[in-house]
């Protein structure tokens, strides 16, 4: 019988995931990373982790904890507060995918006897000739691909998706009709470490600075008034400003440098050309020359034709078919062939 461990968090998906190998014949096992406790979230819940050990116990398989709160730390919280220091917008799930989830995690688990490791996220993964692709998956409105180009091929190779082929209610109906607990357990939709969505005051107590106030500017340099600090504001961003103009203004830049914020009109925000740092492929090698596909800059955006121009074995510039708006630094812009993940980079 094949042993395979799960990524567990108590959730109705990973819950549902569990099920369905085991119900395949597998010999499931669950895992669940710590990540962080009270002394970087006051008031922070172990309920994850006492939930998915409660889940494993209620389906009868063993539970595995991992103490993963030293690599959090370093390898996801430091690059979420450096990156918002560089005036970046960052997505630490992505950074926490690669290196814990998949990572971590991962290595843990075919350490102590795992053949293939699971988890609960809508994608599909595919066989191609001897390895593995990630495909978007069956249920478009649920497809989490985006959040995972950042993995490596070797990650791809060993991983498996369950749910790639359900629906989100289909998901529940199955935890439901199991009996499982987490069934009408709501998603999160919060950032793990910032539950309650008050970046700018973790940031300002974590960063060991403080954000400071100053002025939002026009690309001219016309000043139009005081921002609250560079924590509190986005590209794209047009609520929450506080200015009054003749036409609407969108956050379409930041000087670090002069702590200032540029606004701008809509048409401002689009850009037919970005370039990409940290760029990775799993489902293909590294691009010799430019290649086409489709570029998604948002976790919901519309999915846009461009040619991809390597410049170096990380960067690339992305020359888009039609233009991109509030294209942002620090998010992703995700590769596709169709419904195949190719990759994807962070955008400078």
């Amino acid at each position: 019988m094949k042993k395979c461990f799960v990524a567990v968090s108590g959730g109705v998906d990973s819950a549902t995931a569990l099920l369905l190998l085991k119900n395949k014949g597998f010999s499931v096992e669950g895992a669940t990373m710590l990540t962080f406790d009270d002394s970087l979230v006051p008031n922070a819940s172990p309920s994850e982790a006492e939930d998915a050990r409660a889940l494993c116990e209620s389906i009868g398989v063993p539970h595995h904890t991992v103490d993963l709160k030293g690599e959090f730390k370093d390898m996801v919280v430091d690059y979420f507060t450096k990156a918002y220091a560089n005036g970046e917008t960052p997505n630490p799930c992505i950074v926490c995918n690669r290196y814990l989830k998949f990572g971590a995690l991962a290595d843990y688990a075919f350490a102590n006897g795992a053949e293939e490791y699971a988890t609960g996220h809508y994608v599909r993964v595919l066989q191609n000739g001897e390895g593995r692709v990630i495909a978007r998956a069956a249920d478009p409105d649920k497809d989490q691909s985006y959040m995972l180009w950042m993995l490596t091929p070797e990650q791809v190779s060993r991983f498996s998706a369950p749910l790639g082929e359900y629906t989100k209610k289909e998901v529940r109906e199955i935890a439901q009709s199991f009996g499982i607990a987490a069934a009408s357990k709501s998603d999160s939709q919060d950032i793990c470490f910032i539950p309650d969505g008050d970046y700018r005051a973790f940031l300002n107590r974590v960063a060991g600075n403080t954000d400071k106030a100053g002025d939002f500017v026009l690309s001219d340099g016309t000043v139009l008034g005081r921002h609250l600090g560079q924590r509190c504001y986005t590209v794209g961003q047009r609520k929450g400003l506080g200015i009054a103009y003749t036409e609407p203004l969108y956050v379409i830049g930041r000087d670090m440098a002069e702590n200032k914020i540029i606004l701008g009109k809509s048409d401002e925000l689009f850009a037919n050309k970005i370039i990409g740092k940290n760029a990775n492929f799993s489902a293909i090698d590294f691009p010799s020359g430019d290649i086409e596909c489709e570029v998604r800059i948002r976790y919901r955006a519309p999915f846009v034709r461009a040619r991809l121009i390597p410049t170096s074995d990380s960067e690339l510039i992305i020359e888009f078919k039609s233009p991109v708006r509030a294209a942002t630094p620090g998010q992703s812009a995700v590769f596709y062939d169709g419904d195949i993940l190719l990759g994807g980079c962070i955008m400078k």
